[in-house]
């Protein structure tokens, strides 16, 4: 039988071998290597002889190549902007020496091994492995900034997630601790402040870094550390900010650090601290700016206590009014203006007589406003504070007014005469004595914002308030609580609170007046957290009826409350607070 050559031929060709495909890896890295320019061929060529010698049984060999391997990739990390070409060419060798590695012997070049592949494992370890930080442990103890920013970076953040770990796990992170002492001073050095801190707290040690902190510095360092301090926990705020409290007053930096230190109630500390009379002057104008009520004690400016009343008047804003108007008489912007000289209607054709047919009521609101904001501090006008023409009636502008328009007229004085105390109550104490309750309400409110921000030892804002929070009628007392309220605005003033919580529990009263008096309280006590106003706000929503709370004068009792928890995280009582102003809303 005649051989079958088509099935010879098919034999043949099922009997030769399939093509091998690591037959074309030695073309792709010719090719690879064609594409590299001389220079970089060498510096393959090189290292990839460093690497075989590196794991020569000759110690003095290995030691060689050792140092000149680490030589280059140093030379290579130390500006980063991409991938550096050692560690590139040495990745493919990667699993090789870490297989070496175990094979070697305890001693000084199986810690430069480890440091190497430390530094490898930049860029070839896996995810979540921390292999740079596991060999850097088993490395050298030599300086790690030497391998560059991003070596040590990278080293930070493996840090804080084995910190973690190893807290969980019970277990101890003593050496983790010397390496942050490494890197923390890199950090500062190199105007790397931000990775420093956020070093520090993920190992619960921030403390360290007051050591490290230069005058150079510092500014850098604390605007970190106090922005930081609003996006951490209640007691993790404090920490941080005592932090930079500490380095404020390393460097003396007293008005810096009195910011921080309201934060922290630490002011006679701060203030005690200070011995310049002109530095300590500044103090006391922060602490009168932000409304501090704070009374200074002989032991707290020692080497100034004779300027202990000039001291005192400044925190009590005694100065403000004499200081405004200094000041606008050398801006020449004294003389009183006019709603008028505001509105300029001239200017728009046909604006005034389009004017004419607003309700005079509403137009003549709209002038008491504008004039108030525009003589506001100067302490005169040309509507409220000039004497009437004889033979008229005393305020006359007041009564050209209607019901809550007239309030709003006398309480105006109040802010015209703003701040100035001695000369601004008898511009409204006559108005005190009218039939008109709604000229006496405005009245009291106006005696409240005259007194914004104004402490003064005789107290005229609670002695001339304090009679007329008891009066009958309900619109003279909500003048009088809202007096109190605009007057000891964040002053933590016990006599208000003794004045205004009856209120809140007699049920006898309107929902009008509870609803003021809470809010009042709520102003008063802002960001206190004070329980006693708390539970009184909440026994009196619990008294009063569905219909009553559906009321929008009711929604005041809630905003109270959370003036009283201005600022402060998320507490027991805040939650049932949410969960009460969740029910109303729905």
């Amino acid at each position: 039988m005649a051989p079958d050559h088509h099935q010879n031929g098919n034999s043949e060709k099922s009997q030769q071998a399939p093509p091998n495909k690591d037959a074309k890896k030695p073309r792709k890295e010719e090719k690879k290597d064609e594409d590299l320019s001389e220079e970089d061929l060498a510096l393959k060529q090189q290292l990839e002889l460093y690497v075989e010698r590196a794991q020569d049984s000759d110690p003095g060999v290995q030691k060689l190549a050792l140092e000149s391997m680490r030589q280059e990739i140093r030379t290579a990390t130390s500006s980063m902007t991409s991938v550096p070409k050692p560690l590139k060419f040495l990745r493919p060798h990667y699993g090789t020496l870490k297989k070496f590695f175990e094979t070697m012997d305890e001693g000084s070049l199986k810690k430069y091994m480890a440091d190497i592949i430390s530094v490898l494992a930049l860029t070839m370890s896996e995810e979540g492995d921390r292999e740079s930080l596991k060999y850097r442990l088993l490395g050298s103890a030599e300086d790690i900034g030497s391998w560059g920013h991003e070596y040590v970076r990278n080293l930070a953040g493996e840090i804080g997630v084995e910190y973690q770990s190893r807290q969980m796990e019970d277990k101890p992170f003593d050496d983790l601790m010397d390496l942050v002492k490494q890197i923390v001073p890199f950090h500062v050095k190199h105007n790397a402040e931000p990775e420093a801190v956020d070093l520090l707290m993920e190992v619960e040690s921030l403390e360290l870094l007051v050591d490290h902190i230069e005058k150079a510095n510092y500014k850098r360092t604390c605007a970190y550390l106090t922005s930081f301090a609003s996006y951490v926990s209640e007691f993790d705020d404090m920490q941080i900010l005592e932090i930079a409290y500490k380095i404020y007053m390393k460097f003396e930096k007293f008005p810096d650090a009195l910011r921080v230190a309201l934060r922290m109630d630490k002011l006679s500390q701060t203030l005690g601290a200070c011995k310049d009379a002109l530095e300590l002057q500044q103090l006391c104008f922060i602490l009168a700016r932000q409304g501090i009520t704070y009374e200074l004690e002989d032991h707290v400016i020692v080497g100034n206590e004779d300027k202990k009343e000039l001291l005192q008047d400044i925190i009590n804003n005694s100065k403000l009014s004499e200081g405004y108007l200094t000041l606008a008489r050398d801006l020449d912007v004294m003389e009183a203006k006019t709603p008028e000289d505001i509105y300029k209607a001239h200017l728009i054709d046909g604006r005034t007589s389009a004017g004419g047919n607003v309700d005079s009521a509403r137009l003549n609101l709209a002038a008491t406003f504008v004039n108030a904001f525009v003589n506001a501090g100067f302490g005169q006008d040309k509507l409220m504070t000039p004497p009437p023409p004889e033979g008229s009636n005393a305020g006359s502008w007041l009564y050209k007014n209607k019901d809550h328009g007239k309030a709003s007229a006398a309480a105006s004085l109040g802010l015209i005469t703003l701040w100035n105390v001695d000369d601004g109550l008898p511009h409204i104490d006559k108005y005190l004595y009218s039939n008109d309750v709604n000229v006496v309400a405005g009245a009291l409110m106006g005696v409240g914002i005259l007194n914004c921000g104004i402490r003064n030892e005789c107290d005229p804002a609670y002695a001339v308030l304090y009679d007329y929070v008891g009066k009958e009628d309900s619109a003279i007392r909500i003048g009088a609580v809202t007096g109190l309220a605009l007057a000891y605005a964040g002053a933590n003033k016990e006599e208000v609170y003794s004045l205004l919580s009856p209120l809140l529990a007699d049920s006898k009263n309107g929902l009008d007046l509870v609803a003021f008096a809470a809010l009042s309280l709520g102003i008063v006590y802002v960001g206190s957290c004070h329980d006693g106003i708390a539970q009184a706000i909440f026994l009196a929503l619990m008294e009063r009826s569905e219909t009553e709370l559906g009321e929008p004068l009711a929604r005041f009792l809630c905003l109270g409350l959370g003036l009283l928890y201005l600022g402060k995280q998320v507490c027991a009582i805040e939650l049932q607070i949410i969960l009460v102003m969740l029910q109303f809303i729905s």
